[in-house]
């Protein structure tokens, strides 16, 4: 290497050193202050559409593609199918704690109020994870099984609290 190349390497790093240093009488800059954010009172979650649109657009149908599958021929047979199984179990597991907030129909307040109400929803969302477990390892039976514990929370939950179906003049046309 030159001489004149290993002395502008040299001022380089000079340069770059001095840079990143500051002189010591110089006081430090401050610190930008962090952002307060006054404390707020935990937010709830609200649905702002009825419990009954949520059992019809998401619970029923989710159900009745779950049910579906026991009908003869139409066992999922591809990895496609066995996913849009799980696909629609999550949705009823999920779907559970969604009913639990209330919602804006007329008698969404009063049902999210009983306790009988959260366990029905409870059992209905362990069905919904027993049937994505029994999708995931493409176990037919223990989909059934899952099924079963479906209609049992649903069956029970409607006994209680929605005999007259359908509520709201809402219905559901199974059209997958």
């Amino acid at each position: 290497m030159t001489s004149v190349y290993k002395l502008g390497m040299l001022g380089v790093v000079a340069l770059c050193l001095s840079a990143c240093s500051s002189p010591a009488t110089e006081a430090p800059p401050a610190a930008a202050a962090p952002a307060t954010v006054a404390p707020t009172a935990p937010t709830t979650a609200t649905l702002n559409v009825s419990i009954n649109e949520v059992m019809v657009a998401l619970i029923d149908h989710a159900g009745h593609n779950l049910w579906d599958a026991e009908q003869a021929g139409k066992a999922p047979k591809t990895d496609a199918e066995w996913k849009n199984v799980s696909e629609h179990a999550v949705q009823i597991a999920a779907a559970g704690p969604a009913i639990t907030v209330g919602g804006a129909g007329p008698r969404d307040t009063e049902w999210v109020k009983t306790p009988s109400w959260h366990m029905y929803a409870q059992r209905m969302s362990d069905a919904g994870l027993a049937a994505v477990k029994a999708a995931n390892t493409k176990d037919l039976p223990a989909l059934i099984v899952a099924n079963g514990q479906l209609v049992e929370s649903c069956e029970s939950c409607h006994k209680e609290f929605k005999p007259d179906l359908p509520t709201e003049g809402i219905v559901h046309t199974h059209g997958h």
